[in-house]
């Protein structure tokens, strides 16, 4: 029987003075190999999308082309290349480095477009620079090496919009509304300090894609970016408080917590290749995990001042979406379980919600001054 017709449902794009990040919705999963042609005042990248059709969805004025503002991609044509191919190109002033790769549930195909004078193409990145990557988690980063302050957060409150996250239903929360609340909070005591500048990827109840998250902070140059959430287990007693930095993991607890925040199954998660080279070019997986440790470490410490029975369940590693393409040392904390009745009774009072944000802070103020600033 045939396989049953891939839909193109919509093309995004997202416009930054360094970058532009273009994702391609599609109703299920499909892949590409795309090609490169530099040209004497610019150039092309193309690829076929084979079968495939146009969803009945999909705005009309996208249909031949999509003109760009800023960046060095000037516009993104789309064209039938027969009755079961669409090819979409992209042309370019110059073109300059970029990546790819692929999100799924839904599944989406990512291109990071960089401006920048030399040409490099996608095939052109070498596995030498992958392999440096691979094992910069255990060397001190450009920045540590040369005392660099950090003068811009960017917080990330986890969901939002049409996407609620972890809900307990029996006390009528949602995710999505603490870590608003969270990072609200957390912004008013960070904001004390004049030479902070504090951007939030969302400031009210609004949908955020996971890929535009990343996209905000690279864009607004933040020094770090935190994103907060709040987790969920099968075992409804589970509770405690952890830490995540971006990396490729084995440890299947960190894979479910990894795949319920990137709203992807088990399965999925476990074919990491299509997007393995995107985080091991990741340089700041050092700087990460010291960051991580710090926020872990003070968000614990003070919690118990306060209450009983605080767990620490440690620093993990794992591929988080929301994480994936930051230019800067990045975390994800998971600040209590929702699912546990117990810390999801304390996460409805703002007492408890107002020492989350205190730690928070003393991590974020702890790593700066372990900078020398």
């Amino acid at each position: 029987m045939a396989k049953a017709p891939v839909k193109l449902q919509n093309i995004r794009y997202y416009p930054y003075a360094e970058y532009t990040r273009v994702v391609l919705d599609l109703s299920s999963n499909l892949k590409i190999s795309e090609k490169v042609i530099k040209g004497s005042t610019g150039g092309r990248l193309f690829f076929d999308l084979k079968n495939c059709r146009f969803a009945a969805a999909y705005p009309l004025e996208k249909r031949n082309e999509i003109k760009i503002k800023t960046g060095n991609l000037k516009q993104i044509r789309i064209g039938k290349l027969n009755q079961k191919t669409i090819r979409v190109v992209f042309d370019f002033d110059q073109i300059g480095k970029y990546t790819r790769f692929y999100l799924t549930s839904p599944f989406r195909i990512v291109f990071d477009i960089y401006f920048q004078d030399k040409f490099v193409s996608h095939a052109q990145e070498s596995q030498t620079q992958l392999q440096t990557a691979a094992t910069a988690e255990g060397n001190p980063s450009i920045a540590r090496q040369l005392g660099l302050g950090v003068h811009r957060i960017v917080i990330d409150p986890g969901h939002g919009g049409k996407d609620p996250g972890t809900v307990n239903r029996f006390l009528g929360l949602e995710e999505k509304n603490i870590t608003l609340d969270i990072a609200k909070r957390l912004n008013a005591i960070l904001n004390e300090h004049a030479e902070l500048e504090i951007i939030l990827t969302r400031a009210r109840d609004e949908y955020v894609a996971l890929e535009e998250r990343a996209a905000i902070a690279n864009s607004n140059q933040g020094d770090i970016f935190i994103s907060i959430h709040t987790n969920s287990a099968p075992r409804k007693t589970a509770r405690g408080i952890e830490a995540y930095y971006l990396n490729i993991t084995a440890d299947p607890r960190a894979m479910e917590v990894a795949a319920q925040e990137n709203a992807m199954s088990s399965k999925s998660m476990a074919d990491m290749r299509t997007i393995q080279d995107q985080i091991l070019q990741n340089s700041k997986i050092a700087e990460s995990k010291i960051l991580a440790q710090y926020i872990q470490d003070s968000m614990v410490g003070n919690l118990r001042t306060k209450f009983t029975g605080i767990e620490d369940l440690g620093v993990k590693k794992a591929p988080f979406y929301v994480l994936l393409g930051a230019q800067m040392p990045s975390a994800l904390l998971e600040v209590s379980f929702l699912s546990c009745n117990d810390e999801a009774n304390r996460l409805a009072t703002p007492a408890y919600r107002q020492a989350i944000a205190a730690g928070l802070y003393l991590g974020i103020i702890n790593f700066i001054q372990s900078l020398g600033k």
